[in-house]
């Protein structure tokens, strides 16, 4: 029976977009200064639980890269992070960059609902000059042509998340490295989907709140053994997550 590491996940710190109230997806705006602070306090939080990546996988977006790049920092990593596409945000389609609480009063809270947090809700997609200029971001340039979609559901992030888990993560595990993985709201919730095998109910109401490791360890089936993991600072994720809850949501 093989024997598994420890695997990480972290939501980025808050960026410029999340302050603001609008949805971000595909967009690459920096951290705030909170955003920068609560990385700090993410890599205390590792180091004082005596958890030491062996290596950090990251999204390319530059708020994920940015919180990568500070942990790896502060912890005295010697090896940067690396960077996979697959772990990058959802695309919210025509919702990109809008506020949220314009959305809510345009269309409603059960529409809004469906396209940001069910499995299978996609919201109306982007047009084609939109789509084009995200395809030619600097942070989407080693994208594979046709990865990036006019719009994504939950559903679809959860098969390129996938990939990762099967590709980068899963081979890491099994030779008991401790694995840190920064992304997003949604691709991290498309990965507890699969971690936990969540039901369509479960994952709806699943929030990740920006800068808390939440660390999961396995048995040697490579199951976790506490389903959802455990969070470093339970009582600041659990504020944390209210808070994304309350504003509807990631």
């Amino acid at each position: 029976m093989p024997g598994f590491g420890t695997l990480v996940l972290l939501r980025h710190g808050e960026s410029v977009l999340n302050a603001e109230g609008r949805f971000t997806g595909l967009l690459d705006p920096p951290l705030t200064a909170e955003g920068r602070c609560e990385a700090e306090d993410a890599a205390r939080l590792l180091a004082a639980s005596g958890l030491h990546p062996t290596i950090v996988f990251t999204s390319t977006l530059l708020r994920a890269t940015e919180t990568a790049d500070i942990v790896a920092r502060e912890l005295g990593l010697a090896e940067e992070p690396v960077r996979l596409w697959q772990l990058n945000e959802r695309n919210y389609g025509s919702l990109t960059g809008r506020s949220k609480a314009e959305l809510w009063s345009e269309f409603g809270d059960e529409v809004l609902h469906f396209w940001r947090r069910t499995l299978y809700g996609t919201p109306p997609p982007m047009d084609q000059e939109a789509l084009g200029k995200l395809r030619n971001s600097p942070a989407l340039a080693g994208v594979p042509a046709g990865a990036v979609l006019a719009s994504e559901s939950l559903c679809a992030v959860s098969k390129r998340v996938k990939e990762v888990w099967v590709r980068s993560l899963r081979p890491r595990l099994l030779r008991g490295e401790t694995v840190l993985c920064v992304g997003h709201g949604n691709s991290l919730r498309a990965l507890c989907f699969l971690l936990d095998g969540l039901s369509e109910a479960e994952v709806e109401a699943l929030n990740i709140p920006t800068g808390q490791p939440l660390v999961y360890r396995f048995d040697g089936w490579g199951l976790p053994f506490l389903r959802g993991g455990r969070y470093l600072n339970p009582l600041a994720a659990r504020t944390a997550a209210e808070k994304v809850a309350a504003e509807g949501g990631t």
